[in-house]
Formats: structure tokens, sequence, C-alpha cells
């Protein structure tokens, strides 16, 4: 299936990496990404490889790492990637 980011998913994409690239350097940061297009690559194959998060039964969370989770919908047209999200900040409500 298509994937397509929404501006909330690139903004926070963005925010990750240069968190990453900051604290830990180029090379995990470079690390990250991959994982990153790893994990969407087997979405797009498999929308459905996910499990559908606690709050919302429409939205599916994609495990990137042990500190950052990847939110997704599954439309008839596509798979609309969300937002990413550190783990380490304070529960979603």
């Amino acid at each position: 299936m298509k994937v397509v980011w929404s501006e909330n998913a690139e903004t926070t994409f963005d925010i990750i990496v240069l968190y990453i690239e900051s604290e830990f350097g180029i090379i995990s940061a470079k690390k990250f990404i991959t994982k990153v297009d790893s994990v969407i690559h087997s979405i797009s194959i498999q929308p459905y490889i996910y499990k559908s998060s606690s709050f919302n039964n429409k939205v599916r969370k994609a495990s990137i790492s042990k500190q950052c989770s990847l939110f997704y919908e599954i439309n008839q047209e596509a798979i609309q990637l969300s937002y990413f999200w550190d783990n380490r900040q304070d529960p979603m409500i």
C-alpha cells in the first residue's frame, strides 16, 4: 500500500532525528532513519502487522525502538503516518 506522511509525522520525525544526532551523533541518527525506513516498508507490505493503540482502535502503534514509536492509520487509499512519539515523554491522555 501507499504510505503518506502527515505534516505532524514529518515534524516529529525531524525533531527526533535532530535530538539523536545532537546527543548520540550522526551514525546513531542514520541507524534510526534506517530502522524507520525498514518499519515503514514492513507496514506498507503488511499494514496490520502492529497492534491497535490502547487509546483508539483505528490507530496502530509500531515500535521503532525502545525509545520511539510510530502511530499510523490505515485508510482505503493509503497508510497515513500520524506521528512519531518519544516514549520517554509524558504519556498521552
